[in-house]
């Protein structure tokens, strides 16, 4: 699983590109994009902004923010159907640095 690190007070965009996965001309039809702590307890909504979730036909995108090193490594979950049918999945591990 890929991840990265990031300090409480950072926000900035991530994303999960599906492309290479894709036969032409298939797209994202939709997408979610979930965030578990190391206890596997949702936070989605505190770690991620929801309203930020978006593709561009074959990438999904997502702010994240927050978090604490307490309950970090946290998992974020990406998900999404295509234009053909398919479901695809990708998972990265994100880390709080405290100074």
């Amino acid at each position: 699983m890929d991840n990265f690190t990031k300090q409480i007070y950072e926000e900035f965009t991530i994303d999960a590109n599906f492309g290479a996965n894709f036969t032409e001309p298939e797209t994202i039809t939709s997408q979610t994009v979930t965030a578990v702590d190391k206890s596997g307890i949702d936070v989605s909504s505190s770690v991620t902004n929801q309203a930020s979730v978006a593709n561009d036909g074959s990438k999904v995108s997502v702010l994240v923010r927050a978090g604490t090193a307490g309950d970090s490594p946290y998992k974020i979950s990406f998900r999404c159907v295509t234009s053909n049918g398919n479901k695809w999945e990708y998972d990265v591990q994100m880390k709080i640095k405290e100074i």
